[in-house]
């Protein structure tokens, strides 16, 4: 099943949101970022200075990523993100936030910091993309919002040009792979999938589904079956929440064989967020 683009996942949340009354305001939240996300996926070059049409480009991080086994994104500098075409939109996302009166002080001091260049927007696609959490952290103390909302706001940005190169892998390498962390974007999965008795892990941010084992921790790759548990949604035969007692993480599971209904790709997480707050009863940690 290919990865949906923009404009096919826009289509989708509309059809979805009268259907869900208890998950307006996640869905809302996240149609406009997609508004905003697709006058980045309208171009080529989504958001950089390479054109992703020209399929070597792909071939070669491919080939950097299998040999090192590292994520493609590895070997993403950021300096081939477009800041011109960029710094514009980055101030529509964080608008859509400030809207919804979430963190609206911080946020309107990021707007600042950026626009008198008191905060570089290349560093912080350079540590979203390298996973440098500790400096998100940093700059976030800085502005005092959430490390998670700054990290979800710069990757908004890199995320159709990771979505596309997730469209053009070849799919061989996600039947090798055999790691936690996804293969494209290197982050570490929160939906599991259940599909022709085999589990794959299926990364929300950049649409990537590849093998894994059924017994295996994501987070901290504890395999023994004994420490290994799940908790069963008694109305919901389709979906389950696995966690390791090990380090008290879990993911949601969807068993394909089971849904009544199917289950958008990009909107799994949103759309099983009941999930999360049996989890969090449960005393399990999500991140």
């Amino acid at each position: 099943m290919g990865n949906p683009s923009i404009q096919e996942q826009l289509k989708t949340i509309s059809a979805l949101l009268p259907q869900h009354e208890d998950l307006q305001d996640s869905l809302k939240i996240q149609k406009k970022i997609l508004q905003i996300q697709l006058e980045i996926d309208n171009t080529p070059t989504k958001g950089t200075t390479i054109n992703w049409n020209d399929q070597t480009t792909i071939i070669t991080l491919q080939q950097k990523s299998f040999e090192a086994k590292k994520p493609i994104i590895h070997f993403l500098d950021q300096s081939i993100f477009d800041l011109e075409a960029l710094f514009p939109i980055s101030k529509k996302i964080v608008y859509v936030f400030i809207e919804q009166n979430i963190n609206e002080k911080g946020l309107k001091k990021l707007l600042d910091f950026m626009e008198n260049e008191k905060i570089n927007l290349f560093n912080l696609i350079e540590a979203t993309l390298r996973e440098n959490i500790i400096f998100i952290r940093k700059i976030a103390e800085k502005l005092d919002v959430q490390p998670a909302l700054l990290l979800y706001i710069v990757s908004v940005l890199i995320q159709p040009c990771v979505e596309e190169i997730a469209r053009k892998i070849d799919s061989s390498l996600l039947g090798k792979w055999w790691q936690a962390s996804c293969p494209v974007c290197g982050r570490i999965p929160i939906i599991a999938k259940l599909r022709h008795r085999k589990r794959y892990l299926a990364c929300v941010f950049c649409g990537t589904e590849y093998l894994s084992d059924r017994f295996f921790c994501v987070h901290c790759e504890n395999k023994d079956p004994y420490t290994l548990k799940y908790l069963s949604i008694e109305a919901k035969p389709a979906f389950q929440i696995d966690f390791c007692t090990k380090c008290k993480h879990y993911i949601k599971v969807i068993d394909e064989a089971k849904l009544k209904e199917t289950i958008p790709k990009g909107l799994e997480d949103i759309l099983t967020l009941n999930l999360d707050y049996v989890a969090k009863n449960a005393n399990l940690i999500r991140d």
